[in-house]
């Protein structure tokens, strides 16, 4: 089977990784939450600081990135949420739109979370580090001129500061 290669930008603190990587048929964000690997494979890697995110400073045919380094992930193209080698692991879930604070970030969109009821609770019953979020835009707390958006972002949730909620979510059954 040929290489199932997603296109990405994986963000830290002060840079933006942008590569590709082999995901198996599997979303993005399975990729990330697979605790067997602690990194992620990058192939055709551009490195640029967060603070000038079109000059390249570093650029690589293969790099290994730490997944505890990665704040934030915005997934590019048609394959991006993997949403067809999902179809038998549907869950139901509910949006949120909401804005999350993270380490130099601010992060608005929608997260579709599992049940009903607070936002703690439902980001605790959330398997695995990260979390995927739709319809989403970043600010760069540091030069709030400086901006990211996508269809798909992928949080670590072990980075967040604040949760907060947009409007009210529906609790209906």
């Amino acid at each position: 089977m040929p290489p199932q290669l997603i296109s990405a930008n994986f963000f830290t603190h002060e840079h933006r990784v942008r590569g590709q990587t082999d995901t198996n048929d599997r979303r993005l964000t399975d990729v990330l939450n697979d605790e067997l690997y602690s990194s992620i494979e990058l192939t055709g890697v551009e490195v640029s600081r967060v603070i000038e995110p079109q000059e390249v400073i570093h650029r690589y045919p293969a790099a290994v990135l730490m997944k505890q380094a990665i704040v934030f992930v915005i997934a590019e193209g048609e394959r991006a949420n993997g949403v067809e080698s999902r179809i038998f692991k549907y869950v139901e879930k509910r949006p949120h739109e909401v804005v999350l604070t993270l380490p130099s970030y601010e992060v608005s969109g929608v997260l579709h979370l599992r049940g009903t009821g607070s936002l703690q609770m439902l980001l605790v019953r959330e398997v695995g580090r990260f979390v995927p979020m739709t319809e989403a835009r970043v600010v760069f707390t540091l030069f709030p001129k400086i901006e990211f958006s996508g269809e798909v972002a992928i949080v670590n949730k072990a980075l967040l500061e604040v949760v907060g909620a947009l409007e009210s979510p529906d609790t209906t059954p």
